[in-house]
Formats: structure tokens, C-alpha cells, sequence
């Protein structure tokens, strides 16, 4: 129900339901609710958001994954109360359909190409033809213009990337999944590019409300893009390189899906880029380092991907920024351990959690940081359902009724390789540091050892002294 009547509460029951503004969901610590954004915000903008969270919830924030914004503990009283204070904030609230891109879009001077004239009007159709009713309550959109912003982690049902071929740019059309897994099913123009992706999503609304990007075949995709998508054998060669040379290139990537630290985007623009250990932190916290950051000089910000916050402003305001949140405990570069950890909020915050993933993560990230050096993801899940890694992990737990289950090189939904006491859980993590810090080679690093192991090894100094 919209503003400002009774709101519409979720129910908490399986991943594929989404919390919104004006719906809540409910789970363990009252209703969760959750906004993402558009366009930059400020810092002052936050910090007011901070104080809603304080006022209206239990004051704790999650960042997303993705760069949404969740607040917590709320009831039916307040959720309402809170959507109605959050929209008198007049901010730039995503509403209707996921269409996600790089929150440094525009101002990364590594860019292919400038996502926001795309993404405006993929929106704009998509919102007269109301399709985000129709389709599946997940589905989302990534428009990738490249640069310094890894989107490869993220699923998407439909993503564009851009692409260099010799003087003009086009876009990969890839659909389902990550990155890595996803079809590849061809290169458009630019002027292609939002009319095919209205159509493939009027395609997927037809086949049900269940329809997802992956379940689209290439061939279904050709019908759909009719003559839009390039035949990459007809496209011109490369001057610069000659006809033996890749037909297209793109921009390297920093840290990978890990972008902590600072970024310069041009010559006199950078990016501070900071993260709430495990993506949740007090409102209180929170609204402290968005004041010193106003206070710093800097105006702009956007959540984005890795739970991260991406602040914008001088090389010399950004390094003073970025010092005062490690001071302050964020996650602030890719060496910290727990920017290796993939956590939901776990028992009790999370209805479903059979454990108390945050106390676990701790532990790891203290006792296992050796363990943690950046090469693989530690997925710590409260339940089977995954939500906070739905792709594979090299080393996922998760709690359930019969006890910790491991999963090697796969999602917590898969059958688990082994089940151990939930009293040993902390102990199992710390073995396993041990064997990596016995075992490993000069020069080899963790996901390195794990993969030449195997899930034999593994799954023995997991259980040793437990059987």
C-alpha cells in the first residue's frame, strides 16, 4: 500500500522477496525496510537518514551488497512514519524497476561509456509500461560503463557492458547470473541498447511473473533483438593492432569486487571508499563519519557495491576521510580480513538465522587472518538460503537444524560436504587457519592451497577432535 496508509507488510519465508520503503518485511528484529538510490546524495542527507533510523527502528543499518540501504527494528507504526519522513527528505529514491550502474558513473574518467542517459531511459520505459508489476520481484538491470567499480560479482537478469572496438563503443548483452557466468549474447549499439532491453523485459513479463533473465536461451534472444545485436565478425578490423588482434578491449579493474581505499577518477576528483565492517553498523556510527565528512569538504556520496560508500571530493579531503573511518573501525582497504567475509545479519536479527553469523565473523576475521588474505570469500550464512553470496564461495557455512554445513567451492543451498557441531563452529574456522598457515607454499595463497587440498583434506582438519 503506498503512502501514508497501513503499510504492507512481507512476510519473512524465502530469498525472492524484497523489502521496500513501503512494504517491510518482517524478520527477527521487528521489520526491515529498505531504500537505494539513483543519483548521488550528501553527506548531511545521510546523516538525517542516520537519525530517522535512530528515531523510528533499533538504530542499526545494514549497507547492502548491492548499496541499499536497510533500516531495522521497526514496527508497523513506525515503518509508516518512517517512509513518510524518509520521502520528505526529497532524495532520489530508485522506484519501480532495478536498473543498477556504477556509483561513480559520469565522473570515472576510466569509463567506456556514461551509463546515465542509458539508464534513464530504460527507466522512463519501464515505468510507463509499468513493468516492474509484472515481472519477477528480484529482477534487476546492470548497465556497466567499466571503470574502477566492479559490477562482475553482481546477478543480473540483464547487464550491459561496454566495450571499445576500435573508435566506437558497444555493449555486451549478457544475460543471467554473474558476470562470468552469464549468456553472452552479443554486442549492441548504443542506440540499440534500451530499446532491446524493454523488449527482452516485455518478453520475460509475457512468459510470468517467475521468469528470470537465465531462463532466456540465445536463440529466444535473437528473435527478441531481431537485427539489433552486431555480428563481431563483421565489425571493422583494428587499425592500431591488425586482424590478428581481439576485436575488443576493456578497462582493467581495481581490487577486483574489493574497492576499498581511494580512487582517483580524474585529476583532481577522487573517491574515498569505505565500508561498515560486515555491511551493518550503528546509525550512530554512521552519522558521525558522514558529519566529518561534511566537515572535510566533501558533498558527494553514493552507497554502491561491497557494502561500500563511495565519497567523492579532493585527494587531500578523501585521505584525511579515509583515516578517520579506519580510526573509526570501517573496513578501508582490501587487506582487511573482513572485506573477505561474505555475512548475513544471522540469529537473532534474521528470523531464519540458526546462528549468530556476526559473532562468527569476528572470530574469524581475528583468529583467521591469516587465512583471509584476500583470495577467496568466506560465505557465513545463519541459514541455507544464501543471502548474503547467492554465487558460489570457496568456503561457504551454514547453520541448520543438524549443524554447520559446509559447502567447498558452491552456494549454502547446495548439499554440504560435511556437518559439524554448531559448538565447534569457532574452533573448526580456527583449524583450518592453522593447516593454511602450516601448509602453504612461499608465494601461494590462500584460495591456491584450499583448491590443491581438496575438500578431503579440508573437511578433516575441520573435524579433527570432533568425531
Amino acid at each position: 500500500m503506498s503512502a501514508f496508509g497501513p503499510v504492507d507488510v512481507q512476510p519473512f519465508t524465502r530469498r525472492g522477496v524484497c523489502p521496500a520503503l513501503s512494504a517491510p518485511m518482517q524478520t527477527g528484529d521487528g521489520l526491515l525496510s529498505r531504500i537505494a538510490f539513483t543519483d548521488p546524495i550528501s553527506p548531511s542527507d545521510l546523516e538525517a537518514l542516520c537519525a530517522l533510523a535512530i528515531q523510528h527502528g533499533n538504530g542499526l543499518m545494514d549497507i547492502t551488497a548491492r548499496g541499499g540501504l536497510q533500516f531495522r527494528g521497526l514496527t508497523a507504526e513506525s515503518a509508516e512514519a518512517l517512509e513518510r519522513d524518509v520521502l520528505a527528505l526529497d532524495l532520489p529514491l530508485r522506484q519501480g524497476l532495478t536498473v543498477e550502474t556504477s556509483p561513480l558513473t559520469g565522473i570515472d574518467q576510466t569509463e567506456i561509456a556514461d551509463t546515465r542517459d542509458i539508464v534513464s531511459r530504460i527507466c522512463a520505459r519501464a515505468d510507463a509500461l509499468q513493468l516492474h508489476e509484472k515481472l519477477a520481484a528480484k529482477l534487476s538491470v546492470i548497465v556497466d560503463g567499466g571503470g574502477l567499480v566492479d559490477m562482475g560479482d553482481l546477478l543480473a537478469d540483464i547487464r550491459l557492458k561496454a566495450t571499445r572496438v576500435s573508435d566506437h563503443v558497444f555493449w555486451q548483452l549478457m544475460l543471467g547470473g554473474a558476470e562470468d557466468k552469464a549468456l553472452q549474447a552479443g554486442l549492441l549499439r548504443t542506440e540499440h541498447v534500451a530499446d532491446s532491453v524493454i523488449d527482452l523485459l516485455m518478453c520475460l513479463a509475457e512468459r510470468g511473473s517467475d521468469t528470470r533473465g537465465r531462463d532466456l536461451d540465445i536463440e529466444q534472444v535473437r528473435a527478441v533483438c531481431a537485427g539489433r545485436l552486431v555480428d563481431v565478425r563483421r565489425l571493422p578490423e583494428r587499425s592500431d593492432k591488425g586482424a590478428n588482434a581481439p576485436y575488443a578491449t576493456t578497462v582493467a579493474r581495481c581490487n577486483n569486487a574489493r574497492p576499498y581505499g581511494i580512487m582517483r577518477l580524474s585529476n583532481d576528483v577522487f573517491a574515498a571508499v569505505v565500508a561498515p565492517a560486515f555491511g551493518q553498523i550503528g546509525a550512530d556510527m554512521l552519522a558521525a563519519l558522514c558529519h566529518h565528512a561534511s566537515t572535510l569538504g566533501l558533498q558527494r556520496l553514493r552507497p554502491g557495491p561491497a557494502h561500500a560508500m563511495f565519497f567523492t571530493g579532493s585527494h587531500e579531503a578523501c585521505r584525511a576521510l579515509l583515516d578517520h573511518a579506519r580510526d573509526a573501525g570501517f573496513v578501508t582497504g582490501a587487506d582487511d580480513p573482513r572485506s573477505s567475509i561474505a555475512v548475513c545479519a544471522g540469529k537473532p536479527a534474521c528470523a531464519s538465522g540458526v546462528i549468530s553469523t556476526r559473532d562468527l565473523a569476528e572470530h574469524a576475521a581475528t583468529d583467521c587472518a591469516s587465512l583471509l588474505d584476500g583470495s577467496f570469500t568466506l560465505h557465513l550464512s545463519g541459514c541455507g538460503k544464501g543471502c548474503a553470496h547467492p554465487t558460489p564461495a570457496t568456503l561457504a557455512f551454514a547453520g541448520s537444524s543438524e549443524g554447520l554445513a559446509l559447502t567447498f567451492s558452491g552456494r549454502v543451498s547446495d548439499t554440504p560436504q560435511a556437518v559439524l557441531p554448531l559448538a565447534d563452529r569457532k574452533a573448526a574456522l580456527s583449524r583450518l587457519a592453522r593447516l593454511y598457515e602450516k601448509e602453504h607454499k612461499p608465494g601461494e595463497n590462500a584460495r591456491t592451497l584450499l583448491a590443491r587440498l581438496g575438500k578431503e583434506r579440508i573437511v578433516a582438519a575441520l573435524r579433527q577432535d570432533t568425531r
